[in-house]
C-alpha cells in the first residue's frame, strides 16, 4: 500500500465566515496554537497547511513558538501559503497587478514565505493568486498581466530553488474571471516559467467547478511530474462550496484515486474545506475517512481491472462493475 499523506489546511478549525455572516459560524476563534493542538488529536491527520501573513497563522514574529508547537503535536509542516487575497492592498491584483509596487510586494511576500519554509522544513509553498483576474471587459492588459506572473514566479522560484511552489487555479471568485482559471491554461504558464521547482496545485473543487474531468487533469499534469499537491473538498459543480470530500462526486473521485496511484502521485491529500455548520475535526475526519475507502476500494480491487475497463472501452460494463463493487458485493459480505 502506498504511504498516505494525510493533512488539512489549519482554517478548518477555526471560525469560518461569509459575507452574510461575517462575525462567523462558531462561537470561538481558536488561535493559530490551540488549532494546532486540535489537529495534533487526530491521528489521521499527519501535516497542515499555515497561511503566512503578518495576522496570520505563521509570520516572522511567531515563527519559533509555531515550530514548537508543530514538533509538540507531532505534526508536519506540509505547506505554507502566502495570504495573497486577503489584504486591502491586493484587491486588484498581486503578480498581476498593474502597479509595479504591489508587484513587488507580492514578489517578496512569496520569498518570505519560502524563506519560512526552509527555515521549518517545510519543501512546499502554495500560491492561490484569488484575486488576480478581471470581473470587466478591458479592464486588464491579458497579455500582460500573464508575462508578469511569469516573470514573476521565475524570480520566485529561482529565490531557492529547493522549494517547490504550486499554482492552484480557480475559475472565478472573488473576481468573476481568475488568471489562472484552469489546469491547461496553468500547465501552459508552467511551460513558459519553466523552472523545475514550479508545479500545479489540484484543487478538486476548483476543477468541478471549470467542468474538468479530475482523472484527465491528473493525467496530463503528470506528463511532466507537475502535480505537486492536492486539495481536498467537494461541491455541486456550480460553486466552490467546500463541501466535506466525498459528498458528491463518488465516482469522479474514484478515477481520480487511480490516476494518483497510476502516476505515481507522492505528494500530500490535504483537506480544505469550510466547516461552516459542521464540526471542523469532524468535517476533516469524514473527509479523509471517505478517501480512505476509496483508496482501499482501488487497492482492493487492483490496478489491473481498471486498466481493462480502459482497454475495452465499454461505458456499459464499467457501470456494471462499479455498482457491484460498490453496492452488490456489500450485501455478499
Amino acid at each position: 500500500m502506498d504511504e498516505r499523506k494525510f493533512a488539512a489546511i489549519l482554517g478548518v478549525y477555526g471560525r469560518p465566515a461569509d459575507r452574510f455572516m461575517a462575525g462567523g459560524y462558531k462561537t470561538s476563534k481558536p488561535d493559530v496554537f490551540e488549532r494546532l493542538k486540535m489537529a495534533g488529536q487526530q491521528a489521521v491527520v499527519r501535516g497542515v497547511e499555515l497561511i503566512q501573513g503578518e495576522n496570520d497563522d505563521l509570520n516572522t514574529g511567531n515563527k519559533g513558538r509555531v515550530k514548537a508547537a508543530l514538533d509538540d503535536n507531532g505534526l508536519s509542516l506540509c505547506a505554507v501559503n502566502p495570504n495573497l487575497w486577503g489584504e486591502m492592498h491586493w484587491a486588484k491584483g498581486t503578480l498581476g497587478s498593474n502597479d509595479p509596487a504591489i508587484r513587488r510586494r507580492a514578489i517578496d511576500r512569496i520569498k518570505q514565505a519560502m524563506d519560512l519554509a526552509a527555515e521549518l522544513g517545510c519543501p512546499y509553498v502554495g500560491i492561490w493568486p484569488g484575486q488576480d483576474g478581471y470581473d470587466y471587459l478591458f479592464e486588464i492588459d491579458y497579455a500582460q498581466a500573464y508575462q508578469w506572473w511569469v516573470e514573476g514566479v521565475q524570480e520566485c522560484a529561482d529565490h531557492n530553488p529547493a522549494i517547490r511552489i504550486g499554482l492552484e487555479y480557480k475559475p472565478y471568485e472573488p473576481r468573476t474571471h481568475s488568471l489562472i482559471d484552469t489546469a491547461p491554461k496553468t500547465l501552459l504558464m508552467l511551460a513558459d516559467i519553466a523552472r523545475t521547482n514550479v508545479g500545479l496545485t489540484l484543487d478538486v473543487g476548483h476543477a468541478l467547478v471549470a467542468h474538468e474531468n479530475l482523472g484527465e487533469v491528473v493525467a496530463l499534469a503528470q506528463r511532466r511530474n507537475k502535480l505537486f499537491h492536492v486539495h481536498l473538498n467537494d461541491n455541486y459543480s456550480d460553486w466552490d462550496w467546500d463541501l466535506n470530500f466525498g459528498a458528491v462526486h463518488l465516482q469522479d473521485f474514484i478515477e481520480l484515486v487511480y490516476w494518483l496511484k497510476r502516476t505515481r502521485y507522492e505528494g500530500w491529500y490535504s483537506v480544505d474545506i469550510f466547516a461552516y455548520r459542521t464540526e471542523g475535526a469532524g468535517s476533516v475526519a469524514e473527509s479523509l475517512a471517505w478517501l480512505g475507502a476509496v483508496m482501499d476500494l482501488v487497492e482492493q480491487t487492483g490496478m489491473e481491472k481498471f486498466d481493462q475497463l480502459i482497454q475495452a472501452s465499454d461505458p456499459l460494463t464499467t457501470s456494471r462493475f462499479l455498482r457491484e463493487i460498490l453496492f452488490v458485493q456489500l450485501h455478499r459480505v
